[in-house]
């Protein structure tokens, strides 16, 4: 079966079609399948996973690459020196005593974990709201509102991300449609347009956040003091490294850095420590993935699709991405309603790609018929080895930066399946 990827777009598509009809389902099933990413600038905002609607034959290309640095002031003002704080391109400062650490600020207890008998969850990450000149990172309030309507209606439960972590890593039960919030990067608009829209729905989320891009006092990212007061009224804090740096890219005495003057600085702010961790950019390789570890992070977060599971590497957790192109009221119904692709035995092992053209391949844990699988970037052939292996193969090298493939079936009660990977390509 031969699958190309490199498609006319059609985003006329989904006004065609019926509510509810099979090719309709068929098309956004298509739709989630090619992950698509925009190129950032280092110490920018990550950038997020995006995905086009297609005819159901035809899976669409990698657009070309966008840089939010190049158009965020703020950002430009940044060291030129990869991952290095503007500080250690200026002259030398003279030693401070080190400040004594804060106490432990006091957050709202979460309520108790709802159970049921569901062992997986969907988790969802934003960026930006109501930024419009950032499209690619943002979220317009309309369609924010809009999700949150649909979160609130009824059908879901939308839970902390360290109660879906615990309870999935123990084996334990969670209500079928879970979901989980994330927000990466503390943008000042989390604060100022998010959260009150949160708090008015009492809905749980998680922020993740890079220490630097706080410390350097940017006008669109929070201050330290926006922080305690998500932190005093209950909201999950996360680590994303000091500088948000392509970790991959670093040497491992680097990231190890990185981490520990992010926990320093929590400490020293927060008076806690995270135990929850996202990867810049989605990036990570086994060192990074030892280094998260070795920092005492329980669980971590790419940028590939999916529903985490009992199966997921819970150093390298899936999410869903939105953005204000990839917002849309269908497209958030269906990733909200998908369920995993349980696999195991994944090659590569590794994140970070040290074979181009990778061999890409998995073996079902369950008997699932109809798979397909779309890659970002080349031609691919899929084979099944009897009726648990897949395998993939590529007609040629894929482009240096980050390459997704994802694998999809449609599972019980008309929800799609989804298997998603990011690997960092040299």
């Amino acid at each position: 079966m031969k699958f190309e990827t490199k498609g006319q777009r059609s985003s006329s598509v989904t006004d065609l079609l019926s509510p509810g009809s099979m090719l309709r389902g068929m098309v956004f099933g298509m739709s989630f399948a090619v992950g698509l990413t925009f190129g950032v600038g280092q110490g920018s905002a990550q950038s997020v996973e995006t995905e086009t609607t297609a005819p159901a034959t035809m899976p669409v290309a990698e657009p070309s690459a966008q840089s939010d640095s190049a158009a965020d002031p703020d950002m430009s003002a940044q060291s030129a020196a990869p991952g290095a704080p503007a500080s250690e391109t200026a002259a030398p400062e003279v030693p401070q005593p080190e400040a004594p650490a804060v106490d432990p600020i006091v957050a709202e207890k979460p309520a108790a974990a709802p159970a049921g008998d569901a062992t997986s969850a969907v988790v969802f990450m934003y960026h930006r709201f109501g930024e419009d000149e950032y499209p690619s990172t943002n979220i317009k309030i309309d369609q924010f509102k809009e999700h949150i309507a649909e979160l609130t209606s009824g059908g879901y439960t939308v839970m902390g991300l360290p109660q879906i972590v615990t309870t999935i890593e123990n084996g334990g039960g969670l209500p079928d449609r879970t979901i989980g919030i994330t927000i990466d990067d503390a943008y000042r608009s989390v604060y100022e347009q998010a959260w009150p829209i949160f708090k008015a729905h009492n809905m749980p989320f998680t922020v993740f956040v890079s220490t630097q891009q706080i410390d350097d006092g940017f006008s669109n990212y929070m201050t330290w003091d926006m922080v305690r007061d998500l932190v005093k009224a209950g909201v999950t804090i996360g680590g994303h490294s000091q500088h948000h740096s392509h970790l991959p890219d670093l040497d491992i005495a680097a990231v190890k850095a990185e981490l520990d003057h992010s926990a320093k600085r929590f400490k020293e702010e927060l008076g806690f420590v995270p135990d929850i961790f996202a990867y810049p950019y989605g990036e990570a390789n086994a060192d990074v993935i030892s280094a998260v570890k070795e920092a005492g992070y329980k669980a971590a977060f790419g940028q590939q699709s999916g529903a985490m599971s009992t199966e997921s590497d819970f150093m390298y957790l899936p999410r869903f991405a939105l953005n204000e192109h990839y917002g849309a009221m269908d497209r958030f119904k269906l990733a909200a309603n998908s369920l995993p692709l349980r696999v195991s035995d994944v090659t590569p092992g590794d994140y970070t790609l040290t074979r181009n053209p990778p061999a890409f391949g998995f073996t079902l844990k369950e008997p699932t018929a109809n798979i397909a699988c779309y890659p970002s970037d080349g031609d691919a052939t899929m084979s099944r080895l009897g009726d648990e292996r897949v395998e993939i193969r590529l007609d040629g090298p894929v482009a240096s930066g980050r390459w997704r493939i994802n694998c999809t079936a449609m599972g019980p009660d008309s929800r799609w399946q989804w298997f998603g990977m990011l690997y960092t390509v040299p």
